[in-house]
């Protein structure tokens, strides 16, 4: 039996890679920092999945695992040197504390005369992860191993769609590696980028161009997921599933992920009705009332979800170079500015320094109105407005 190494044992890496690679029967490796879930992983070689839903809760168990001690350099190089297939899921600001182990697993190979590929399954919710980590590998390289390096490892971007809330006692149920995940169960990863024959693991899907699923995963999944939380925080809803029930957020949340299909399908020439099916399955996804996914947990880290390059922002540049005006994504960038207090030298100012945004013509107009009364039904009229103002003034260009 193959062994995978998982760099990463949080949600991600046992409720969604570990299944995934353990039902394609690898042995999975997980190296982590957790001690108690090193060792946990170690004393039973299995832990249980709650794929859980609005019809019910359904177990499975996730066999053949154990773990090491992310801060043991040697052991986990010995992994790296011996494995032919690995993953990351550690989170984007704990990725370059990992390449330290990551060289060291190289160099291992190298000693130890392993000239077969190795390819990283990068599970980071981040845009060109792969060149971010290929940057913060090979500056620490030789010019002989960064030979070697490019000629032998695939850093390979992946899109997670998996929805995994944050574990709390309960849902754990006394089990420190139990992991409550949604059904959904993909993973489109990047084919260019393989070194070597890509296996055929059953939910593994490789996809040209690749940058398709990494965009429409940040821009239609996360920006609408981030929408839903930002509307749902004015009118005091605790969970994503509460506010999506509210009509006129689901209907701002399904015209502003559809305003990004619309952007996606021009830019890379993919049908648009299949884009639209996946907006309607990830509203679906939305309401699970199972997943008890807060508010609060999808909305955090706004400065970074307002960030020039993240999810709206992003989605706005997008839609911009395909001539489609954002008028539903911006509500978001409005609504996530309440989320916490992040306002500095006024509107302007904030929009131009946090989101670089130099020209608007939709967010604070929206921002005002939600000063004066956090009304959704009002902001859904002026939103109707802006789309039927631009329709005209395009008619008559």
């Amino acid at each position: 039996m193959k062994t995978f190494v998982q760099y990463g044992a949080g949600n991600i890496g046992r409720g969604f890679i570990g299944e995934i690679f353990s039902n394609a029967n690898y042995n999975i490796l997980f190296i982590d920092v957790n001690m108690e879930v090193v060792n946990a992983l170690n004393n039973q070689q299995s832990y249980p999945i709650s794929i859980v839903s609005n019809k019910g809760t359904k177990e499975i168990i996730v066999n053949n695992v154990s773990g090491i001690n992310g801060i043991d350099t040697e052991n986990v190089a010995i992994a790296i040197a011996n494995c032919s297939l690995m993953a990351t899921a550690v989170g984007v600001n704990v990725l370059p504390k990992i390449v330290p182990n990551l060289i060291a697993g190289f160099r291992k190979r190298i000693e130890i005369g392993n000239q077969k590929p190795l390819n990283i399954i990068i599970c980071e919710n981040l845009i060109d992860a792969d060149k971010l980590l290929y940057k913060l590998i090979t500056e620490q390289l030789n010019e002989k191993e960064k030979e070697i390096f490019n000629k032998q490892v695939g850093l390979v971007e992946a899109s997670i769609g998996r929805m995994v809330p944050i574990m709390t006692e309960e849902m754990k149920k006394e089990n420190i590696l139990r992991v409550c995940v949604e059904s959904y169960c993909e993973l489109p990863i990047d084919k260019d980028a393989f070194k070597g024959e890509i296996p055929r693991v059953p939910h593994l899907f490789p996809f040209s161009p690749f940058q398709f699923y990494i965009k429409r995963k940040l821009y239609i999944h996360n920006m609408g997921h981030a929408l839903t939380a930002y509307l749902g925080n004015l009118i005091g809803c605790e969970y994503i599933w509460q506010a999506i029930e509210n009509p006129t957020i689901k209907i701002i949340v399904q015209r502003a992920m559809t305003e990004s299909a619309i952007a996606l399908s021009k830019k890379y020439n993919i049908p648009l009705q299949s884009i639209l099916e996946h907006i309607e399955d990830l509203l679906l996804r939305f309401s699970n009332i199972a997943l008890g996914d807060t508010t609060q947990r999808v909305g955090k880290d706004i400065k970074r979800k307002l960030s020039a390059n993240d999810r709206f922002v992003g989605a706005i540049k997008m839609c911009e170079r395909q001539n489609i005006a954002p008028i539903y994504i911006s509500i978001g960038i409005a609504a996530g500015l309440f989320f916490e207090n992040i306002i500095e030298n006024g509107i302007d100012q904030t929009l131009h320094n946090l989101c670089d945004i130099k020209e608007d013509k939709y967010i604070k107009p929206y921002y005002e109105q939600l000063e004066k009364e956090k009304n959704h039904i009002t902001l859904l009229k002026m939103a109707e407005t802006l789309k039927e103002n631009e329709f005209k003034i395009k008619k008559i260009i």
